[in-house]
């Protein structure tokens, strides 16, 4: 009776030890990375491939993972590669799997960087007088160079010079 017992009181002390899992933390900056199902804009390049783990163990032999505690992991593995951007590739949740129930939730994704100080590039059209101007001093260029000749020069001229501003 004495050894059933203490048996029950070590098997409840493993049990009770076990099942209490300690709080994940952010690392140092880890939080402020943002992590998103789409990708980011064209203002990060690719770091690679990281994933975000919590649970372990089959059935009640471990612990249920979560999503949150996925996710911060997800942020502090980021964190360590000086990676600002995560973009979600795969979540694989706990589920059963053959004859056990895999407590492991994980969050697939791609770790970016931000590229420092690039600009977004912007299309500026040209205005009429600029590609006007343009033509003219290709036409003359032309001349310069030997390729026409004084008068087909001179035709080319009057044809822009009739078509005005509107020679794009």
């Amino acid at each position: 009776m004495k050894m059933k017992t203490i048996t029950l009181i070590t098997l409840s002390t493993i049990l009770i030890g076990c099942s209490s899992i300690a709080p994940k933390m952010h690392t140092s900056g880890a939080g402020e990375i943002k992590i998103d199902k789409s990708k980011p804009n064209d203002k990060y390049e690719v770091i690679g491939a990281v994933t975000g783990e919590d649970g372990k163990g089959c059935g009640s032999f471990g612990y249920e993972g979560s999503h949150d505690r996925a996710l911060i992991d997800l942020q502090n593995k980021i964190n360590e590669l000086h990676g600002e951007y995560g973009h979600i590739t795969t979540v694989i949740e706990p589920h059963l799997d053959g004859g056990c129930f895999k407590n492991e939730y994980e969050i697939r994704a791609v770790a970016y960087r931000k590229i420092k100080n690039v600009p977004t590039p912007i299309y500026v059209e040209k205005s009429e007088e600029e590609v006007f101007t343009k033509k003219m001093r290709e036409l003359k260029s032309l001349l310069n160079d030997g390729v026409l000749t004084q008068q087909e020069y001179e035709e080319q001229k009057s044809k822009l010079l009739e078509q005005g501003f509107n020679a794009k």
